[in-house]
């Protein structure tokens, strides 16, 4: 699995994982300084609020939700030890999923 996280005023973040077809729990993470699955920055991100290290556990329930957990360290401007930031949100289903509008046609176009 990969994640691609874009910030608009300078970072991306490329993570990357491994997980079996049926994994209750997937783990992607990104590392700065990796030519493949790392992090770039502009040179205020990199020198002011340096990220070092990107995580995102994400976990399917048995009740359909799913979890996702963040975990961000970065370096900040001024300060020895790393910063450590996390997100956490749970997500449950609310109705079916419905395909895009293009989906749809090319579906109507198949069946003919």
């Amino acid at each position: 699995m990969q994640q691609t996280v874009a910030i608009p005023r300078g970072q991306v973040a490329l993570a990357s994982g491994h997980a079996a077809p049926d994994a209750e729990e997937i783990v992607v993470s990104a590392r700065r300084g990796k030519t493949e699955f790392g992090i770039c920055s502009t040179t205020f991100l990199d020198q002011a609020f340096r990220t070092d290290s990107y995580t995102m556990t994400i976990s399917f329930h048995a009740d359909g939700s799913w979890s996702y957990v963040t975990d961000t360290r970065l370096m900040l401007e001024g300060r020895d030890t790393p910063f450590a930031h996390a997100d956490r949100n749970t997500l449950h289903r609310i109705g079916d999923a419905k395909p895009n509008p293009w989906a749809a046609i090319l579906a109507k176009r198949k069946a003919g």
